[in-house]
């Protein structure tokens, strides 16, 4: 598949994902939010990738929406603005992060840069997030815009650092460094810039080697376990346990441990 906004490369079953409009410090337009619908598409539905790495080209990962973009110089009424944002949003935007959280791959956010408005949302969103020292997270809406955090961004910012911490980062924009979020539980690792897509690459490799229907539900559980009692919890456990045991990587597991070997999974 070709793509203009995006790169998307497969390579020994980890697919790396690359925002490619450095000029616009890859904000998001509505060409790169419709290919990034259809590249997640396609690795929902092949077999290709068990991993997958998310990245940005240049010196940012990824500002948000490109507010710059699409105006065809007619000044739409207030009205008009709204609908079509409410159209974006339900069409595009929430789409592609919809897609990232329930793809059926373990997935990594290798933040190359600044990740700022949206692109907090984006890059949150995945699995495990690596950034390098010079990363900073922006929650941009408020203050310069007059809009609340989008793309999932307040969802992630309470769960990690707290309700006071999030609304002052949302009121103020104050930007996060990488090493706050690192310390705050916000991101997994960080790693020279250098290093980033290696690290990433050979995370997503290990991953790919893994029990991969085993990820997702894995991924659902630990979402669910914020938002429920004890034993909503343990229900739904008692739900999804009983499907990966009936799964070939379970009795490879199972062999592997009386053999005491390593486990050969192949995501079946």
């Amino acid at each position: 598949m070709t793509y203009e906004t995006i790169d998307l490369v497969i390579d020994e079953s980890v697919a790396t994902l690359k925002l490619k409009r450095p000029d616009r410090y890859n904000a998001l337009n509505s060409q790169m939010l419709d290919e990034l619908i259809d590249a997640l598409q396609h690795l929902q539905s092949s077999d290709e990738a068990r991993a997958l790495v998310l990245t940005g080209e240049g010196r940012a990962f990824c500002s948000g929406a490109d507010l710059a973009g699409g105006s065809d110089g007619k000044k739409p009424t207030p009205h008009e603005r709204a609908e079509a944002v409410r159209h974006s949003m339900h069409l595009k935007f929430n789409p592609v992060i919809k897609k990232i959280a329930v793809l059926n791959i373990p997935t990594i956010a290798a933040v190359n840069g600044v990740a700022a408005g949206g692109g907090v949302g984006l890059a949150l969103c995945c699995d495990l997030v690596i950034a390098t020292p010079e990363v900073k997270f922006i929650l941009v809406f408020t203050p310069k815009l007059g809009l609340i955090p989008d793309l999932g961004s307040a969802w992630h910012y309470v769960r990690a650092l707290g309700r006071q911490r999030t609304m002052a980062a949302a009121y103020f924009g104050t930007p996060i460094s990488a090493e706050e979020a690192l310390k705050d539980g916000l991101i997994w690792k960080m790693v020279p810039g250098e290093d980033l897509l290696v690290e990433a690459t050979h995370t997503a490799a290990a991953l790919a080697k893994g029990p991969t229907r085993a990820f997702p539900a894995t991924r659902a559980s630990i979402d669910a376990a914020s938002q429920q009692t004890l034993f909503e919890q343990l229900d739904m456990e008692a739900e999804m346990q009983p499907a990966l045991i009936a799964t070939d990587d379970y009795a490879e597991g199972v062999r592997a441990f009386l053999q005491k070997r390593d486990p050969v999974f192949k995501g079946e």
